[in-house]
């Protein structure tokens, strides 16, 4: 992304996203949302100092791994961190984000560009941090099934 930096604001235009090098030691809750972006970068993208997500509401590490895969992801732990090889094309499963709130809201950001339907199982842990997330989403344009309950 082209990122410009202006006095009371920030622009942000399309680009090729390309792999990096994350040091998580000051952002752990933003590891589950950065290794999403790492799949859709180009090469590969480490995050590293990120082993105290393993004692959070689950052990995001091993989370996000877990759930990742199971869309297609090249993603795994290395470490204290992650490794992502990107350009993932990632497919529709269904998905348990353990009872994590952030696990839930990067997989569904996941499934927005993944081919096929996504189900994520017990989606009210979202409501610890963001009640109103998937319905937010559902207004940006994403297309939500609300199953039986819904």
């Amino acid at each position: 992304a082209k990122v410009e930096r202006m006095q009371d604001s920030v622009r942000v235009k399309v680009s090729d996203l390309r792999g990096i090098e994350i040091d998580a030691r000051d952002i752990p809750d933003l590891v589950p949302i950065c290794a999403v972006l790492g799949c859709f970068a180009d090469g590969e993208t480490r995050i590293a100092n990120a082993n105290r997500l393993r004692i959070k509401e689950s052990d995001r590490l091993r989370a996000i791994t877990q759930e990742l895969r199971k869309m297609g992801a090249d993603i795994r732990e290395s470490g204290g961190g992650l490794i992502i090889n990107g350009r993932c094309k990632l497919k529709g499963a269904v998905l348990d984000p353990h009872d994590d709130h952030r696990i839930a809201m990067s997989c569904a950001i996941a499934a927005l560009s993944a081919e096929g339907e996504t189900v994520i199982e017990n989606p009210e842990c979202v409501r610890k941090s963001y009640p109103n997330f998937f319905e937010d989403l559902e207004k940006l344009g994403a297309s939500i099934d609300w199953g039986e309950e819904g």
